[in-house]
């Protein structure tokens, strides 16, 4: 899978910058992290979480629902609250004012009303399809129709360099895995930056 921070946002961001009003920009982003909570409860759990939040049935179940309320808590709480962070002029939060993280607090005027519930639920979906497509030529499983758990295509399990001295190989799905995280970490950058430059969050929210 690609890297679940900057990486997987890719697809909601360019869907929000192409149209503003049909998409709520964080539900498509907070979407693409939901399937990777499984790194926070594996740990604790006597089966792989993995299998269940990386198939539809976990995006149907778990993926939307906590989707919703994230969005809601990010939009009202915590983005402004990183946005107030941000602005504080130490050299250690630069990285987060190029990025946009300073404008956050626009989110703030978002309306909790039965459209941004339809908005969001329909960005959530698209948000998680997106994280799951874009790993399925990047692991050595496919989880999608959990409980049936497939192995990926044998070529994607090609072992392009041996670690002898160790456990690890190098196959095919970890180069794509490798790919897909530069390629699209490079593209979220340049569309942060998009937005921060244009100030596109102020203008979506402004006259809400």
């Amino acid at each position: 899978m690609p890297s679940g921070l900057f990486s997987h946002q890719v697809p909601g961001l360019i869907l929000k910058v192409k149209y503003p009003k049909k998409f709520d920009g964080t539900a498509l982003c907070i979407g693409t992290l939901i399937p990777d909570l499984y790194l926070l409860f594996n740990a604790f759990l006597p089966f792989n979480f993995r299998n269940f939040t990386h198939s539809l049935l976990g995006l149907l179940l778990l993926g939307i629902p906590l989707t919703i309320f994230l969005t809601i808590g990010f939009s009202l709480h915590f983005g402004p609250f990183l946005a107030k962070i941000a602005k504080k002029k130490v050299f250690f939060f630069k990285p987060m004012r190029y990025i946009g993280i300073d404008k956050l607090d626009n989110l703030k005027n978002k309306k909790i009303d039965k459209k941004f519930f339809i908005v969001s639920i329909y960005s959530a979906l698209i948000g998680g399809l997106t994280h799951l497509l874009f790993d399925l030529p990047a692991h050595e499983n496919i989880e999608f129709f959990f409980p049936l758990v497939l192995p990926s295509l044998e070529i994607l399990l090609y072992i392009l360099i041996d670690f002898k001295q160790t456990e690890y190989n190098f196959t095919v799905y970890h180069l794509i895995w490798f790919t897909e995280t530069v390629v699209l970490f490079i593209i979220s950058i340049y569309y942060l930056r998009k937005i921060k430059k244009q100030d596109l969050i102020n203008k979506w929210y402004e006259n809400l």
